[in-house]
């Protein structure tokens, strides 16, 4: 069994903390509309292929 380095109290409250603001982050900062605005600026590849599966699956109902 691997031996694990052993994590200092004070690491532990680093990583407690960052995690409460990376959680305070995402509720607090609006993701959805800056997703949406990247979306309809880059039109990246995958979104494309997203919907055309999306109209391929309605299409065969």
């Amino acid at each position: 069994m691997p031996i694990l380095p052993i994590i200092s109290d004070r690491q532990i409250w680093c990583i407690a903390a960052g995690l409460v603001a990376v959680d305070l982050l995402l509720f607090v900062v609006p993701v959805v509309p800056f997703l949406a605005a990247y979306v309809l600026v880059v039109r990246p590849d995958w979104f494309k292929e997203f919907i055309d599966d999306v109209y391929d699956r309605t299409a065969s109902h």
